[in-house]
């Protein structure tokens, strides 16, 4: 199952609806009433997470002499929920297997089915059955997604994504089907395709989790002005230090040291998480404030880069730059002589 977004769907899918045959030719009709009152009563045991004690009283409900030949593959359905559900999928192949030569057409026998054989590792079988189970319950979107993921994990990736997009269209675009899409595509490697679903999806759950996502797509696909744009429309303290970082260099691509030289001048940023400024983030802030012609500002954001640092090579290299813009060529001499010292690959002229 996909679980790279707020968990997965859920492991055990009660049937949802009872077969109710009262009277006729199975039995008496109190006989009737007393196996649809098991059968429900199998449901709230499955509902209720007590799989062992589902499979006990389906077990028993077959054993019984007053079990109507028309509903045993009810029974037999409900077994084998029970056995995936206390993780023994062979058996619970066995019985939903057996239950479907009696009721073939039945759609969440396929799909109880295809999640017993996928548990199994059988794969293929498993995205057939789902197909199935599908085409049967066409509304049934959760069982798109579960259909998709499972064709996500052979590699049939255009398919999986139909069905995504099928679910999403039949559940007007709920949050589980965005979700979904945003996890197939990061799955795959492709963060900023996820843009568009994590916009709506964080319209309608604007959660730190869908934010750290959405901000990441969002820069991968080279929109730094989108991400500023977010991330100023929020409230300054329920910023990450992750979220800080990104608009230190969303700021530097844009050449905006006015964030840069305020947290110079001011005050470093707090965040929600607790995160304090690392060397890295200093010595942006550092080229920022150069760029934007502040040197006296850049100085002092590499001299707090190296007082966390002071090992790597680059930060003296770039404190030497910005002494010689600020015309202290001695100490800037100084600081190219350490940056060689530490890297001697490094150039000649900072």
């Amino acid at each position: 199952m996909n679980r790279r977004l707020c968990g997965g769907l859920p492991r055990i899918f009660v049937v949802a609806t009872l077969v109710l045959l009262l009277g006729g030719s199975g039995g008496s009709g109190e006989t009737e009433v007393r196996t649809v009152d098991e059968l429900a009563r199998l449901d709230r045991l499955l509902a209720g997470g007590q799989p062992e004690l589902a499979a006990e009283t389906a077990r028993s409900l077959l054993e019984s002499a007053t079990l109507a030949e028309r509903h045993v593959w009810q029974v037999r359905e409900r077994l084998g929920v029970a056995l995936l559900a206390l993780d023994q999928p062979a058996a619970a192949v066995k019985e939903l297997e057996a239950a479907m030569l009696d009721a073939g057409s039945d759609p969440t026998l396929h799909f109880n089915l295809g999640r017993a054989l996928r548990r199994l590792g059988q794969r293929g079988r498993a995205v057939a059955e789902y197909a199935e189970a599908v085409a049967l319950a066409p509304h049934r979107f959760e069982w798109r997604l579960e259909y998709a993921d499972a064709m996500q994990e052979l590699g049939i990736r255009r398919e999986s994504l139909q069905q995504i997009r099928l679910a999403r269209a039949s559940c007007g675009d709920c949050p589980e089907a965005l979700r979904a899409e945003v996890n197939h595509h990061r799955t795959i490697g492709d963060p900023a395709r996820s843009l568009e679903p994590l916009r709506d999806l964080y319209a309608l759950q604007p959660v730190p989790e869908v934010r750290r996502l959405l901000v990441d797509a969002i820069w991968v696909s080279g929109d730094a002005s989108g991400v500023a744009t977010l991330l100023d429309s929020l409230p300054a303290a329920s910023l990450t230090g992750p979220e800080i970082m990104i608009l230190a260099q969303a700021d530097r691509l844009a050449a905006d040291a006015r964030r840069a030289t305020a947290w110079v001048r001011q005050s470093p940023p707090e965040t929600a998480d607790g995160w304090r400024p690392d060397a890295v983030f200093w010595a942006i802030v550092s080229e920022t404030c150069l760029q934007a012609g502040e040197p006296a500002d850049a100085l002092t954001a590499i001299d707090r880069a190296v007082a966390l640092q002071a090992d790597v090579a680059i930060y003296h290299h770039n404190r030497a730059a910005i002494l010689v813009r600020l015309g202290r060529t001695a100490e800037a001499e100084a600081a190219l002589a350490e940056a060689r010292r530490l890297d001697p690959d490094l150039g000649e002229t900072p």
